[in-house]
């Protein structure tokens, strides 16, 4: 039994897998919003949690004392009774970490640049960019 969500003409690329986190980790909050919190937590802390992992390589110095700060947090609330509070903290330095990632990736100006070793073709362009290279 195949795992492979990709079809063979999909290139796996390393910012295909970093944009894909993203998106399904935005698709995961919509869902803690509209349903079963506590479900959709663990989820949504583990797939932000994933995208932390895969972008660790590329820590600067403000997302090494992010990822700190959210470990030490994290720590002190898993000390507590898991209640409903304990829930919500969780989410909100879950989302604090996830803002911080896409600082990450825009300090690296990921979408305009190949610092993540992308072909020159796979590189998006903003339209103004596009039309002064014309």
């Amino acid at each position: 039994m195949s795992f492979n969500r990709y079809s063979s003409e999909e290139s796996l690329s390393f910012r295909g897998i970093v944009l894909n986190y993203v998106k399904k980790i935005i698709e995961l909050n919509l869902r803690v919003i509209e349903g079963d919190g506590v479900k959709h937590t663990k989820t949504y802390r583990d797939s932000i949690l994933g995208l932390s992992d895969v972008l660790l390589p590329f820590y600067d110095k403000d997302m090494t004392d992010s990822y700190s700060k959210f470990e030490k947090e994290y720590n002190e609330i898993l000390e507590e009774e898991i209640t409903k509070e304990s829930t919500k903290k969780i989410m909100r330095i879950c989302r604090e970490l996830f803002r911080n990632l896409n600082l990450l990736l825009k300090r690296n100006d990921y979408l305009k640049s190949s610092v993540y070793g992308e072909e020159r073709d796979e590189i998006a362009v903003d339209e103004e960019e596009e039309w002064v290279m014309q």
